[in-house]
């Protein structure tokens, strides 16, 4: 099995399903001002984790777009990015911050903190702003909070934090056995230290970048200069905190997931039961082959109208030729609206496109609309019909579909990870390469 099929069957679950609602929003009321800084509407939180660990909270700002602050340890806690979160909610930001167990307020495991209770704590901040109706967010941390951060988004952790569109870390210290997870972390990631800093070696910034999963497109380590501080005093410069800024914005910005910068565009549509994080280790390797990837979560109210609006965004930011990748109802999406897109998309390539999209949209009648190429890929003994939709569509588009279909039952996107994911994967780069 290869790298990148390993990758995507431990990846395959990862934010299958909505996450639930967090367990601990006891209180919200206006905050007095705890902290120096802090802007006027705040909101305080009680947040509980899975271990019954209450923590001190304050939420500001609203909106889908959102960022959690992790914060160092020390006696600071949350209050050590109060300026910087008041700045964000002030560009429009839905922003937490929060105190780690042990740390202020937040109450102490028995066993005193340690890096899996400081992950649940992060992952606890997320569900919160998922509840409160964020979908995507940057998740920012300073020196250990950095490092809990990034370990939130290593194997399996990061099944239960999807909707992190980067990681920010500053000064990452106290690695412990991040470094050999680092492999597993493939969110976009910008991370910065000041060259000479006491707390964590350069050379060890140095080699925990090396290690990311995130191709070099997708990853920034910026060494500052000696002196610049440590965590969160990084951004005492205004110019690096500017840069921070317009880093977190960025990834915010489209309401939608861009990673790569490459000449072509692929837009990826998930399974109806996995959202656009089921897709990260298979855009890693997209935009190692040099292509724009583009993910998304679509809404049951028209997602067809959804996708085609993505693409005219796409094409309006600068993107070439635009490709629709879907699998299970993602393909149907994608298949439903290449027919209404103009121009016309490139080619649509769908695994496990089933015949109707739900409520009752007839995906033939679109299909025979189609001007580009087609793909579709399935699985012989597909349990919910894909073979012989495959077949339709095919007859309905005999000049431009063509039908791949492999031995089992995978479905959607486990035919990447499956037992001919490599194939699989081998297939779909060569239908691409020669559009």
């Amino acid at each position: 099995m290869s790298a990148l099929v390993l990758a995507l069957a431990v990846a395959g679950c990862h934010g299958g399903s909505p996450r639930t609602a967090a367990p601990g929003r006891v209180t919200q009321t206006p905050v007095t001002a705890a902290c120096p800084g802090q802007p006027a509407g705040a909101r305080a939180l009680t947040l509980t984790t899975d271990d019954s660990l209450t923590l001190p909270a304050v939420e500001m700002g609203r909106g889908a777009r959102g960022v959690v602050l992790v914060p160092e340890a020390g006696s600071r806690g949350e209050c050590g990015w109060m300026p910087y979160a008041g700045e964000l909610a002030a560009k429009g930001l839905h922003v937490l911050v929060f105190d780690l167990p042990c740390q202020g307020a937040g109450t102490c495991p028995k066993t005193g903190p340690g890096p899996a209770e400081d992950v649940s704590a992060v992952d606890t901040a997320l569900n919160e702003l998922h509840s409160a109706g964020v979908t995507t967010i940057v998740l920012a941390g300073a020196s250990a909070g950095a490092t809990a951060a990034l370990a939130a988004e290593a194997g399996p952790a990061a099944d239960s934090a999807p909707g992190v569109a980067a990681v920010v870390a500053l000064s990452a210290d106290e690695l412990g056995t991040l470094p050999a997870e680092a492999p597993t972390i493939h969110v976009p990631v910008f991370m910065a230290v000041a060259d000479g800093d006491t707390n964590v070696s350069t050379a060890d910034e140095r080699d925990l970048f090396a290690a990311l999963a995130a191709p070099p497109v997708l990853k920034t380590l910026d060494v500052r200069p000696g002196g610049s501080g440590h965590g969160w005093d990084l951004l005492a410069d205004k110019g690096f905190e500017g840069a921070v800024t317009d880093y977190i914005t960025a990834r915010l910005s489209a309401g939608y997931t861009v990673w790569g910068t490459g000449a072509r565009t692929i837009v990826l549509s998930n399974e109806s039961d996995q959202d656009q994080w089921s897709w990260q280790a298979y855009a890693d390797h997209l935009v190692g082959e040099g292509y724009k990837v583009a993910m998304w979560d679509y809404s049951d109210q028209d997602p067809v109208a959804n996708l085609t609006a993505m693409v005219a965004g796409l094409r309006a930011h600068g993107s070439g030729p635009v490709f629709l990748l879907g699998a299970s109802k993602g393909g149907k999406i994608s298949l439903v609206a290449a027919a209404g897109i103009k121009p016309p998309v490139t080619a649509v390539v769908t695994l496990s496109a089933e015949a109707t999209l739900s409520p009752n949209i007839d995906v033939s009648t679109y299909v025979r609309k189609l001007t580009c190429p087609v793909l579709l890929l399935t699985a012989a003994q597909d349990g919910y019909g894909s073979a012989d939709a495959a077949k339709t569509f095919q007859a309905d588009l005999p000049n431009l579909a063509h039908v791949l279909t492999y031995d089992g039952s995978d479905h959607g996107t486990q035919l990447l990870s499956g037992a001919d994911g490599t194939n699989v994967i081998a297939d779909v780069d060569a239908f691409l390469k020669v559009r």
